[in-house]
């Protein structure tokens, strides 16, 4: 489950966090606890994206952003594959199911894209800004761009523009998880020197829920960042699930299992070598405005404001 501590242990943002459910909706009510309730996460911005599930007559999704509220019957939605969803939150985020009927080992993966709101999403959202905030706005006119529509920039447009990729690697895993509740390790991911390496895909065998198998991703030193149950996900169209997880210096994959399960468990999983660039370094806290040279001192200012 993605909680407030994960939001705020974003560090290289933005990042898309991944995540997975399956369990029992209940007739005549929301599964309990919710599969994702967050609401004390300012400063950041947390955006719920990238649903996926199964089309049941008698499964309602309901999720709440802020002060919008969505009740919806699945019966007409696009089944086991990811849907399109984009849901930004400053204060709440909600998803759950209802059960118009009790449904049985019912599952769904998404993601919640979460980064600290530049002074160009400041304006955008209509929050304050401090008085530093307002002379880099003064100086470089974000207010006038964001007016226009050109800011902020939209994700993808960002990674796109900023993260030149050196490389892109799909690697795939055969563990024979043969005790129950040890860890497997899957494979150790290392950047090279002046690179980050960033985790983008994950796919894995769906076998008996009862196994409980899940798939454990360490960043740096942050241990068990996620912890993410590979029943909902699948090795074909719509059961890969999508992620944005920089590291700097280890990207770790383990794997561990409630029982041992009757198969190897398959694993599939994406990843891009990025070359560091001193947006990044500065969008990740890695240097300081005193450490650029002097022809790009106002750089700084320019990723604080949002405008790279």
């Amino acid at each position: 489950m993605i909680t407030e501590a994960m939001i705020k242990a974003v560090k290289y943002p933005p990042e898309l966090l991944p995540d997975a459910w399956f369990g029992d909706v209940p007739a005549n009510a929301e599964y309990s606890p919710p599969i994702l309730d967050l609401k004390n996460f300012a400063p950041f911005v947390a955006m719920l994206t990238n649903i996926q599930l199964t089309a049941n007559a008698n499964v309602e999704l309901r999720a709440r952003y802020d002060d919008v509220r969505i009740n919806e019957n699945t019966a007409a939605m696009i089944s086991a594959l990811v849907g399109a969803w984009r849901l930004p939150a400053l204060r709440n985020l909600y998803f759950n199911f209802f059960g118009v009927a009790g449904v049985l080992a019912y599952t769904t993966h998404y993601g919640v894209w979460a980064f600290p709101p530049t002074i160009a999403h400041k304006l955008f959202y209509g929050l304050t800004l401090t008085d530093a905030e307002q002379a880099i706005v003064k100086e470089f006119s974000i207010d006038d761009t964001v007016e226009k529509g050109l800011l902020p920039m939209p994700i993808s447009q960002l990674l796109e523009r900023e993260y030149a990729v050196v490389g892109e690697e799909t690697h795939s895993r055969s563990i024979n998880i043969n005790a129950a509740n040890a860890v497997f390790t899957i494979e150790s991911l290392v950047p090279k020197t002046d690179e980050i390496v960033v985790l983008t895909r994950i796919a894995a065998l769906p076998q008996a829920a009862a196994d409980n198998i899940r798939l454990i991703i360490d960043r740096d030193r942050d241990k068990s960042f996620l912890t993410i149950p590979t029943f909902p996900l699948s090795l074909i169209q719509g059961g890969e699930l999508a992620c944005f997880i920089p590291a700097t210096t280890e990207i770790r994959l383990t794997t561990q299992a409630a029982l041992i399960p009757a198969l190897p468990e398959l694993f599939r999983y994406t990843f891009q070598r990025i070359k560091l660039n001193n947006i990044l370094r500065l969008r990740f806290g890695l240097i300081t405005e005193a450490d650029l040279p002097a022809k790009a001192k106002d750089l700084a200012r320019k990723v604080q404001g949002g405008i790279v």
